[in-house]
């Protein structure tokens, strides 16, 4: 029951209808006997919202496309990893203090791991997009020991601006280079990349016929990544298996985050107990 004690969560984004955040966190918030709601907001105007968040003191944020990145100006602080890969996908509200941290990077790399990948040593990996999800995804591949990085975009500013972050503030020492192209070029260099990851919107449910790249271009040797998790598999995701690729769901990356999630909001280990509730509850 819900009462003027009730504590608000919610997850922010445009668009978000597609969301099933509330799902998995009401779900985590029964089960601990939580006395909280979590719901979905689309928002367009980013700094009237953070000041609602004070205002109404919300708990904790989930945050995703658009606003991974601009949202950093409007906290207090954020973890130091934030200061690298400028993005953030989780905000705690801790005594009227707005904390942003980023769970997208544990998120793939328990996903990739969870599919028996446990290493990318010496593997090329084609990342697609230059948005906040890029920027987690980059940075969990190269702590898996990805050697090369090469960003596809279609906004040369936007992707050089990511290469130069990447270098400037680079944390492993696997990763050897670092290159950027134009998606359209994709094609000419596809024969040398192991692993791709779609951090594009594109395919996102409604427009489930979409996909960043030709599709005709995988086979066998590429292992490939959604981030997205509506569809749970994406014209991407079928057409890789199709052409005898290692696929891996972006629906294994958003319940992994969204736990780590949890676990930042509520402090306790506890969450990961329900993984494979959670699994079947969304699916």
């Amino acid at each position: 029951m819900i009462t003027s004690n009730t504590s608000l969560y919610c997850v922010i984004g445009n668009p978000i209808k597609h969301s099933k955040s509330p799902l998995i966190h009401n779900y985590i918030f029964q089960k601990l006997n939580v006395d909280a709601v979590y719901l979905a907001f689309e928002i367009k105007d980013i700094m009237s919202f953070f000041k609602f968040v004070r205002d109404a003191n919300v708990k904790g944020i989930s945050v995703t496309i658009p606003h991974k990145i601009e949202s950093i100006k409007y906290l207090d602080e954020t973890e130091q990893i934030i200061g690298k890969i400028k993005a953030i996908n989780t905000v705690k509200n801790k005594d009227g203090k707005l904390i942003g941290y980023n769970t997208d990077i544990v998120g793939v790399i328990k996903a990739f791991e969870s599919n028996g990948i446990k290493s990318l040593k010496g593997k090329t990996s084609l990342i697609l997009g230059s948005g906040g999800v890029a920027r987690a995804v980059i940075w969990a591949l190269m702590e898996m020991g990805t050697e090369s990085i090469i960003i596809a975009g279609r906004t040369p500013e936007k992707t050089e601006e990511l290469k130069n972050e990447v270098l400037l503030h680079e944390v492993t020492p696997h990763s050897k280079s670092v290159e950027v192209i134009n998606i359209s070029r994709v094609s000419e260099i596809i024969k040398n990349i192991d692993v791709i990851a779609n951090c594009t919107p594109v395919g996102m449910t409604p427009n489930t016929e979409e996909s960043s790249i030709d599709t005709k271009l995988i086979n066998e040797k590429h292992i490939v990544f959604d981030t997205i998790y509506t569809p749970k598999e994406t014209k991407l995701i079928k057409d890789s298996k199709s052409a005898g690729a290692k696929t891996i769901l972006g629906i294994d990356m958003f319940i992994f985050q969204a736990l780590e999630q949890d676990k930042i909001w509520l402090e306790t280990e506890k969450v990961f107990d329900y993984k494979d509730d959670i699994e079947n509850i969304i699916l």
